[in-house]
């Protein structure tokens, strides 16, 4: 009996006819929230806490982050990074050279915050565990001061700066590390450079322009070409350094036999092990060449950049009054050496 009427029912409800409602719907309230939204919950097997109890996971969860594809994650990640190298003592579970092998790449990045952060980290690594990798961190250096971007140059000189101020003895003596960024600041400063010897052209434009670089017109690069030629004075001062000579005693070569070279790859310049290394590759380790090369190469063409820029006044003449202080200073003795040498030549030959 109960079926058969709940089966009348349902059957009725198919011919019902709908009541529609007429006229327009009644105003909502000021208050009034839409709750009829729905949402699904998002399920990580495993998740990360940020209060995890392991650092050295914890360290390498935000390295990992420093790849992603977000700004906002890579400046975050490199900001914890920093905040740990700047403990007391230090964390840095997985060692210099790892870090430096997954942050250099990032001295290009797209993202100006993302770059100043990095920066700052580099500051906290202690300088005895830079200096084994300089000719590697150079390499970013260079590419880096050479972008396209205008931005990008001027944090690659930032990077510059700091590496010389950790490192900058071995900054000048290693590999290829002492011509071949003459040869960027020259390319951004747009000066004319002689070309190498292996070249059949008596000149070479070093760049992508022969024309002198100025700040007239230029609103962003008239802030920045001030800034590159102060970053080459520190360069040059750094390789116009004189040596300190230490006394030598006759015990010094039984004392020294054992020690440990300080100086990364102490035998590099030999060749012994390595293809040979054209001039601009070469190692100039002290500064004599330093000198040497810079005379024959980049001195004319940074004297003729430095008195157009004096001309100019203003933050460019400033900075070159400074970069023209530095020649003065570590050039002013390469003449009297040279007619030195000449003279001895000279007179080695008359008494012969």
């Amino acid at each position: 009996m109960g079926s058969s009427t709940k089966k009348k029912k349902e059957k009725k409800k198919d011919f019902q006819k709908p009541k529609l409602k007429v006229g327009k719907a009644k105003a909502k309230a000021s208050n009034f929230t839409d709750t009829s939204f729905r949402f699904l919950a998002l399920v990580v097997q495993q998740q990360l806490a940020e209060n995890a109890p392991n650092p050295t996971e914890r360290f390498k969860h935000n390295l990992s982050l420093t790849a992603s594809r977000t700004d906002s994650q890579r400046r975050d990640a490199l900001s914890y990074l920093a905040s740990q190298l700047s403990t007391n003592p230090p964390t840095n579970p997985i060692g210099t050279p790892t870090l430096l092998q997954k942050l250099l790449p990032m001295m290009s990045d797209s993202s100006g915050p993302v770059r100043g952060q990095l920066l700052k980290l580099l500051r906290n690594l202690p300088a005895d565990e830079i200096r084994p990798h300089v000719e590697k961190i150079m390499l970013y250096i260079r590419g880096t001061m050479t972008n396209i971007s205008q931005e990008v140059k001027d944090d690659g000189l930032n990077y510059m700066d700091w590496l010389l101020d950790v490192a900058g003895e071995d900054v000048v003596s290693n590999a290829g590390c002492w011509v071949k960024p003459l040869r960027d600041f020259m390319s951004v400063l747009g000066w004319t450079v002689k070309a190498a010897p292996t070249t059949t052209t008596t000149t070479a434009k070093s760049g992508w322009t022969s024309a002198p670089r100025t700040t007239f017109g230029a609103k962003k690069y008239g802030q920045s070409f001030p800034r590159q030629m102060l970053v080459l004075s520190k360069f040059l001062e750094m390789g116009f350094k004189p040596g300190m000579p230490t006394p030598w005693t006759s015990n010094d070569w039984i004392d020294n036999i054992g020690n440990v070279p300080q100086t990364a790859d102490p035998f590099g310049y030999l060749g012994l092990f390595k293809p040979p290394r054209d001039e601009d590759g070469e190692i100039y380790r002290n500064r004599e060449d330093r000198q040497d090369i810079f005379q024959k190469r980049f001195r004319g063409a940074v004297e003729d950049g430095v008195e157009m820029a004096k001309k100019e006044g203003g933050t460019a003449g400033r900075a070159a009054a400074i970069l023209d202080q530095v020649l003065k200073d570590g050039m002013g003795d390469y003449e009297r050496l040279s007619r030195l040498d000449d003279d001895e030549h000279l007179w080695g030959g008359y008494i012969m």
